[in-house]
């Protein structure tokens, strides 16, 4: 649109729509995925590098996606959805790599503008779920939520702690 077809065009009130350019500060909302597995795998030989990229590429061929990749001294360990179990165990059996799957995980995604920036909530978040019991398998955060996976079971009662105003104030 060019500058002179800008000018010319007058909009009615109702086809102004006012944008809020800064979200209110805090927990805004809790996501729960379940039906998933955690897989651990471990004592992968020297060099740990190239024993990392040969596990990734047989799931890769297995035609399995990944999730919640994380780095390990000794391995790695990443999200599946529990449909692939089956398929992740026989592909890393047949790699010979040593694997622990935790099957009925879920992943609790805490949504919060700035999360980083808000002094303390991500250790007040995570205090407030060892103290009521929930045991954390991982915890991840990036800049507008942090990401934890758990127990199914725990991932429902952690979100209701927070729906229930137990993480808000």
């Amino acid at each position: 649109m060019n500058q002179q077809s800008v000018s010319n065009s007058s909009f009615s009130q109702s086809q102004i729509a006012e944008t809020d350019f800064e979200k209110r500060r805090g927990i805004s909302h809790v996501e729960v995925r379940t039906g998933l597995t955690q897989v651990h795998v471990l004592d992968l030989p020297q060099p740990i590098a190239k024993s990392r990229i040969n596990v990734l590429q047989a799931v890769a061929e297995a035609g399995v996606s990944l999730d919640f990749l994380k780095l390990t001294p000794t391995g790695l360990s990443f999200i599946v959805v529990a449909d692939k179990t089956q398929t992740i165990s026989e592909t890393l059996g047949k790699g010979g790599f040593s694997n622990q799957l935790d099957t009925n995980r879920g992943i609790v995604l805490v949504h919060a503008v700035n999360m980083r920036d808000e002094e303390g909530m991500i250790a007040t978040i995570l205090q407030r779920l060892i103290n009521s019991g929930i045991s954390i398998d991982h915890a991840s955060d990036m800049h507008d939520r942090i990401l934890i996976v758990t127990e199914e079971s725990q991932a429902e009662k952690f979100k209701s702690l927070i729906e229930g105003g137990a993480l808000n104030g």
